[in-house]
């Protein structure tokens, strides 16, 4: 094998692909472990699609043996390495890099606790060390640009199989009916409907509004796709968080969120009775974010006024651009582990998962193919 000097870059179908003979790995070493159980496995929930990366991550920090730490293929094919990564994927490595040694060094406890937070589980220690929060906020935030990728949605539910019925996964024409989940679906050209836009406001539930407005976007995406086209799920997605941020921020209100656009058969305001029951959780997310941003923006302005009136030299950045900054660029190495930086890590998290929720529902992806025709581009990946 090539060392890490010499190798090619890798293309971003060849990581994903030793992605996943790790993931069969790690996920079944995290139910060895008590992390997932078959029932956490077979229903595949948001929360388990962001735990299963982060668990590999996991794992292979603690296994990682080469400075800088690289991760090799189960097949000894390649390995991957700051040198052979794809551009793609470097920020997000480089973070992983970065959170290697300190994995390594946490005691047992610690370690499980880490582990318990990426699975959505409560930790055991109290109380919790900030530095492991910090970290699973950065393994979460990795795992999370991994599931964005169509190429590791469409194998996932295969992975699950693997684990849950091991020596089954020949026959993937006939998934077994235990397992819930199914990849996002694709936007197929000329499968918009023609209702009118008023008509099907509700059934979005809020995500139309953050359809329309991911739009407005239009200077991120395009400045990350400049880039290439391995950077297109990224420009999707980093749009779609911006505009859920605006959102939050401008049309968002404790009862639900108001509609971009209104005539005689939309409500001023989509609250919960307006919202389906399988859609009431994004709405509910939507307005949770609602509350957490502009807590920050509060923060933001008392910061300014204390700082302007005491004179102060240096002035704060605002919590509210670096959290723009971080759904844009995505993740990358991080020099801070304050209490700013950790709440910025958690909420972009879950923007991000709120994001890939709502381009798992046919309907938004309808809307958003409407205004976004990155799409068709985004969905061939």
């Amino acid at each position: 094998m090539q060392t890490a000097h010499t190798a090619a870059r890798l293309t971003e179908v060849q990581v994903i692909e030793g992605f996943h003979a790790l993931l069969r790995n790690g996920l079944a070493e995290a139910r060895r472990d008590g992390f997932l159980t078959d029932d956490d496995i077979a229903r595949a929930d948001i929360e388990v699609q962001i735990a299963g990366p982060a668990l590999v991550l996991f794992y292979a920090a603690l296994q990682a043996e080469n400075d800088p730490p690289s991760i090799a293929s189960p097949d000894g094919t390649f390995r991957l390495s700051i040198q052979t990564c794809p551009p793609s994927f470097a920020d997000a490595f480089r973070l992983w890099q970065q959170s290697v040694p300190k994995i390594q060094s946490y005691e047992p406890e610690l370690r499980r606790d880490l582990a318990l937070i990426l699975c959505d589980q409560p930790p055991q220690s109290t109380p919790l060390r900030m530095d492991v929060v910090k970290t699973a906020a950065d393994v979460k935030g990795i795992a999370l640009e991994i599931l964005q990728r169509r190429t590791f949605q469409t194998r996932f539910e295969t992975d699950l199989q693997a684990v849950l019925a091991p020596g089954q996964t020949d026959d993937l024409a006939v998934p077994p009916a235990s397992i819930a989940y199914q990849p996002p679906p694709a936007y197929v050209p000329g499968s918009v409907d023609s209702d009118p836009v008023g008509q099907r406001t509700a059934t979005v539930g809020g995500g139309g509004e953050v359809a329309y407005v991911s739009a407005e976007e239009e200077e991120a995406h395009l400045s990350l796709m400049s880039r290439g086209s391995e950077f297109a799920a990224k420009a999707f997605f980093a749009a779609t968080c911006l505009a859920i941020l605006e959102v939050a921020l401008t049309r968002a209100t404790p009862e639900g969120i108001r509609p971009v656009v209104l005539n005689q058969a939309s409500p001023r305001v989509i609250g919960v009775r307006e919202t389906p029951a399988h859609l009431r959780p994004f709405l509910s997310r939507l307005v949770e974010v609602s509350q957490a941003v502009r807590t920050l923006a509060e923060e933001d302005d008392a910061t300014a006024v204390r700082e302007a009136t005491e004179g102060a030299e240096t002035l704060s950045h605002p919590k509210l651009d670096l959290l723009r900054a971080r759904l844009e660029n995505g993740m990358g190495p991080t020099a801070s582990a304050s209490d700013a930086d950790v709440e910025i890590s958690q909420l972009a998290n879950g923007i991000n998962g709120l994001a890939f929720g709502m381009t798992s529902l046919p309907a938004f992806r309808d809307r958003q193919a409407q205004v976004f025709p990155i799409l068709l581009s985004v969905t061939s990946l």
